[in-house]
């Protein structure tokens, strides 16, 4: 049907409950106003026979619910071309005829908004405005040889446009308005039903299968009966309840989100995380609700070229789940098919639903996604497509249908790459406007880089200074994320986060979220002991100072964005969703790590050789790398040099820091330099067992560490307790600064901050180094222990290497009660001092710093 054709009839089916009442008008009306234009109020002109003949072009009208079908059909082209002919032709041809008299000046204006009452379409209103006016004046000149203005005022136009234009508008508003009432009446209820089958059809199957797993309804009615059940059953139960209610959650959120289209409301993005699009296809395609067992088979999953995106995974299953309906409608075509394919881009990519159904047409294919509009199918509301732009739109993305008539359709989903993409960035900063974070630290200088490198986010950041102060904040209000201290004056953080934990006298309002706010620990202790108590208190993680914009930019993405965020101590939820690519060239090495980490929710790539993993690394991301040593082709440690110097990557950004776990059955000293040396974190020695492999790689995801991400006081401070060698003279072998750490404070910072930091530094240490002489002086190794451990942080946090050696030194013997074993501890201490500030005032280029009174000593 042609657009114009469409047009004609959606007028038609406008007018038609009103056509018998102004049929009976035309046909009535026109003979009586003669007699009152005549007689009654007499005009100067006026023509009965005119009057007849529209009376009669009136008939049809007032016969409309009595044609017999062929002239019902022919109808919409009889109204077409009467319309102009009974009310804008007749008005204006009297009005012409009656020398422009007020009357009939009137009865044109009038004769307006009869006609915007019967036909809704504005074209047509101005067309037939306008033809009815020619018409009439081509008329009343031909037979009279003149039109005369006797009566015409200008008044009359401005009055007639207002007549008009004013018509229009209130017309379109009432129509606007009456169409979408009509409109969520007739598909509100067809679109929640519809909705719910999914759901409905899902419980009714979990009900099925724990119906199969559970003993047989007894007969009898002996309540002494007992039944057993396996440990498998039970936990099979357990995971169908849990799939219902998740199903039961997917449909409600999906009818929470059409009731919120349907009244025009924004999608909430509040929910939306980094999903990897072969899992959720995967999950889609597992969950449908097919009618046969046969439907799965007629779709074909091309989807291992994967990608990361942002967005709502029930929502975005949803579009799935209506686009893979539309197109089994048609499954009973031979040869019928449904594929689905991912492409990667550089600033976007791209999932294709193709079948092979009848195709769409060419006008159609960008109408089909308007509300309300059904094309093809009988039955539908209008709603799936529209919803699903709608919800594609909020992810940043779009789609599209492309069609061959009679052979295919296709609905391309284009989506923005979630780490290039400055749209979904855009929208990440948009959600993570709402979120709330506190930090915790005794250190100023700490909490202004802290707040600095998460600053681009446009957080609200409330800062405290120990744990009674975070105490006191988060008893008023709600935080998102926590980032607390260890040790700090009056209450220490891992104590402040245990009555955090607890929610004792907290407002009942906040208490729940106490008790699952994610709280990450930041500490200069050593990792082995900050766990611990990270454990025993309820903080998620730790992060060992100094802090790295990276890594801070790392668990923010991991508690706000992530799917399933690893802030549990559970491996399983470590695991989940992780991407690890294996490399051996043993099959079935490779296939016995693949089945342990599959049983965990890893996706997993294989590789038989180095070069087969840096292809794999290019093709698509990956969390953490397997890696043999012994491979033919090129083994583990060519492999990871390679990976490590990333020369041969073009897509793949994250070869310095994905970690690299070597596989090797020689465990001796050569063998792990030659480790560390490629560039690798760990090593796991063969044979390899299940809990040892999981939990080494939960460690390394966990911390998301990279090459360079080891702790300064590992390569710092032995085992024995001394520095970097036999005595305390090996610390001049020690990098005065570190020049990675003031490079990232340089990157993050503008020259009035990182003025003031340094400024904040240089009275600190002084001020602690003071503290530590008199804590030395007093006898209290307790004390000594608690400054040390402070500047050994704000040393880290600064990159004042050498100072944080020492300090760390120090305060590893404090905590076991002893005090330096160096006389002159005091001297080197306060010189590296005086050192660490001349250097690193120079390499921040500050023309003037504070000169302490330990520099006007020297």
């Amino acid at each position: 049907m042609s657009p114009l054709k469409q047009r004609i009839n959606a007028i038609v089916e406008h007018a038609e409950p009103n056509l018998p009442i102004i049929g009976l008008f035309g046909t009535f009306g026109y003979p009586l106003f003669y007699i009152v234009w005549k007689y009654l109020i007499p005009q100067p002109y006026e023509n009965l026979k005119l009057r007849l003949a529209e009376a009669v072009i009136s008939l049809p009208w007032l016969l409309y619910r009595h044609l017999p079908k062929k002239a019902k059909d022919l109808f919409p082209l009889y109204f077409v071309f009467s319309v102009p002919v009974l009310i804008p032709f007749f008005f204006h041809y009297m009005l012409l005829k009656n020398d422009w008299s007020v009357t009939w000046a009137m009865s044109s204006m009038a004769c307006l908004f009869l006609l915007i009452l019967i036909v809704n379409d504005w074209v047509f209103i101005c067309f037939y405005t306008f033809v009815g006016f020619v018409m009439a004046y081509i008329v009343v000149y031909a037979t009279d040889g003149y039109v005369s203005y006797a009566y015409f005022r200008l008044e009359y136009i401005p009055a007639y446009l207002f007549a008009l234009v004013g018509g229009l508008l209130a017309n379109y508003r009432r129509q606007a308005a009456h169409q979408t009432r009509i409109s969520l009446m007739r598909s509100l209820s067809g679109s929640i039903a519809h909705e719910m089958r999914n759901p409905l059809s899902s419980i009714t199957h979990a009900m099925s299968t724990v119906q199969s797993i559970i003993p047989d309804k007894p007969l009898t009615n002996d309540e002494q009966q007992k039944f057993d059940i396996s440990y498998a059953s039970l936990i099979g139960i357990h995971d169908v309840i849990d799939e219902g209610l998740a199903t039961i959650k997917r449909g409600n959120k999906i009818i929470d989100s059409i009731l919120a289209t349907l009244h025009d409301g924004l999608m909430d993005t509040s929910s939306f995380k980094k999903l990897s699009v072969k899992s959720t296809i995967d999950a889609a395609l597992a969950s449908y609700g097919y009618d046969d067992s046969g439907d799965r088979k007629l779709i074909v999953e091309k989807t291992a070229d994967t990608f990361d995106f942002l967005g709502d995974k029930d929502l975005f299953i949803y579009v799935l789940f209506n686009l893979i309906k539309n197109a089994l409608y048609y499954k009973g075509k031979p040869g019928f098919s449904i594929e689905i394919t991912t492409q990667t881009g550089i600033t976007a990519n791209y999932v294709r639903i193709r079948d092979t159904g009848p195709g769409v047409p060419s006008g159609k294919r960008e109408v089909i996604f308007d509300r309300f509009y059904t094309f093809g199918k009988s039955g539908g509301n209008g709603l799936g497509l529209s919803f699903c732009r709608r919800v594609i739109n909020s992810f940043g993305g779009s789609i599209t249908c492309d069609s061959e008539e009679g052979h295919w359709t296709e609905f391309i989903i284009r989506l923005p790459a979630y780490n290039t993409s400055k749209t979904a960035n855009d929208i990440k900063r948009e959600i993570l406007k709402n979120k709330r974070i506190l930090i915790v630290d005794d250190q100023v200088s700490n909490r202004l880089l802290l707040t600095r490198f998460i600053s681009e986010w446009d957080f609200t950041i409330d800062q405290a200074e120990n744990g009674k102060q975070a105490l006191e904040l988060v008893a008023k209000a709600s935080y998102d994320l926590i980032f607390m201290d260890f040790e700090m004056p009056v209450l220490p953080g891992d104590v402040a986060v245990n009555l955090m934990r607890q929610s004792l006298d907290i407002d009942p309002s906040l208490a729940r979220h106490c008790t699952t706010v994610p709280i990450v620990g930041i500490t200069a202790l050593p990792e082995a002991d900050a766990l611990p108590r990270a454990a025993a208190c309820g903080m998620n993680e730790v992060l060992i100072k100094p802090l790295k914009k990276k890594e801070i930019g790392k668990v923010l993405e991991r508690y706000f964005f992530s799917e399933t965020p690893s802030i549990s101590n559970d491996h399983k939820e470590v695991l989940s969703n992780s991407r690890i690519l294996v490399v051996d060239d043993n099959e079935t090495n490779r296939k016995f790590m693949s089945m342990i980490l599959e049983h965990y929710g890893c996706s997993i790539g294989q590789a038989e050789n180095g070069q087969q993993a840096i292809m794999q690394l290019e093709q698509q991301d990956y969390d953490l790398i397997l890696m043999d040593m012994e491979m033919p082709v090129m083994n583990g440690v060519d492999a990871t040099r390679a990976i490590r110097k990333g020369e041969g990557f073009r897509r793949f950004m994250n070869y310095s820091e994905i970690p690299i776990i070597a596989l090797t059955g020689n465990t001796d000293q050569k063998s792990v330099i030659e480790v560390q040396a490629a560039g690798m974190n760990h090593f796991l020695s063969k044979p390899i067992f299940r809990d040892e492999l999981v939990s080494t790689l939960a460690s390394w995801l966990k911390r998301g560490a990279g090459k360079n991400d080891q702790v300064v006081v590992e390569r710092a401070v032995h085992s024995d307790g001394k520095i970097n060698g036999d005595n305390w003279s090996a610390i001049q072998n020690e990098a005065v600064l570190d020049h990675s750490i003031i490079g990232s404070l340089k990157s993050v910072s503008d020259n009035e901050l990182l003025q003031s930091l340094f400024e904040v530094f240089v009275k600190d240490a002084e001020n602690l180094i003071e503290e530590l002489t008199k804590a030395s002086s007093a006898g209290n190794v307790r004390h000594f222990e608690k400054i040390s451990h402070t500047l050994k942080g704000s040393a880290a946090s600064m990159g004042a290497n050498r100072l944080f050696v020492l300090a760390s030194h120090l305060n590893d013997r404090s905590r076991r009660g002893e005090w330096p074993e160096h006389d002159s501890w005091n001297r080197v201490i306060k010189a590296t001092y005086v050192q660490t500030v001349q250097e690193m005032g120079g390499l921040i280029k500050s023309d003037t710093h504070p000169v302490s009174s330990q520099e006007k000593r020297s």
